[in-house]
């Protein structure tokens, strides 16, 4: 069974990233996890933190609430289960995706003041970077629909380095059409990159991808004008570090898209649980 990993702080915005979660899950058959980390706070003054310090009850009813409004909101579809946690949220968020080894992470791209730092800014571009596991950042308005063309983010360097099994298990299970999108300050550019190009579709030919082209000094801007063009899903990016494109870049799309943003790496899906259930691999 596939599962979903929803970090929230009970924030509206990560509230809209769950439902988002909980109606993928209903469309791709997976269960849902809702985790919450109760954030350690530095010590003032020498003094110990105390977990008397943190409203485990109310966090509790809080999880309890969410998971009756999801259910409500899938119809009964979806497994939900809670998990509620004290530590560090980078810390926590890995040591459970090693445990359960999920499909995703959802997170969203924004919170509330007291956890900004953590689920909105640091820890979502932290994890979606270094965790071993797709993660799916969900724009603050984003609304849930069926994923069925998908955009490939690329700048057509390291060609054998694009993981194409999580790429292609990613469009098989959405059933989805993808498209590959490189940009470029002149023609030239699109030349330059002609070789790369063919070698990239070799390696996704099972998927039939189609290019496009567009010439923009802002990478982002271009990208994002081909999206809205196309009408885009979801953009899935890959998190490479000592890359420019795959790192300077990543936090271009996870605050600024409008639309879900997949960012993967390498082997995400090698050591892990099979995505696809047997009787989907017939």
């Amino acid at each position: 069974m596939k599962r979903i990993i929803a970090p929230t702080d009970f924030s509206a915005i990560a509230e809209n990233a769950c439902v988002y979660a909980a109606r993928l899950a209903a469309d791709i058959d997976a269960q849902l996890l809702l985790f919450h980390i109760m954030e350690l706070p530095v010590s003032i003054s020498g003094y110990p933190v105390s977990e008397e310090l943190f409203d485990e009850p109310g966090v509790e009813k809080k999880l309890e609430a969410l998971k009756n409004k999801l259910s409500t909101a899938t119809n009964n579809k979806v497994k939900i289960k809670t998990k509620n946690v004290l530590g560090l949220a980078e810390h926590e968020i890995k040591e459970l995706c090693n445990r359960i080894k999920p499909f995703a992470v959802v997170m969203s791209t924004d919170s509330s003041d007291l956890f900004r730092l953590f689920f909105g800014g640091s820890t979502t571009v932290y994890t979606a970077k270094h965790l071993s596991y797709p993660v799916m950042v969900v724009p603050h308005n984003a609304t849930y629909k069926p994923l069925k063309k998908i955009a490939f983010a690329s700048d057509l360097k390291d060609i054998y380095e694009v993981p194409v099994t999580e790429i292609e298990t990613i469009v098989k299970l959405f059933h989805a059409e993808l498209e590959i999108f490189y940009a470029g300050k002149n023609e030239n550019a699109r030349d330059r990159n002609g070789i790369s190009k063919v070698l990239l579709n070799h390696r996704l030919e099972y998927l039939r991808p189609q290019f496009y082209f567009v010439q923009s000094d802002n990478v982002w801007m271009g990208i994002s004008t081909l999206a809205e063009k196309h009408a885009v899903d979801m953009f899935v990016i890959i998190s490479k570090r000592h890359n420019p494109f795959h790192n300077s870049k990543t936090k271009d799309f996870i605050f600024y898209s409008n639309i879900p943003v997949m960012v993967i790496h390498e082997n995400d899906f090698a050591a892990n649980a099979p995505i696809f259930d047997k009787k989907e691999n017939g």
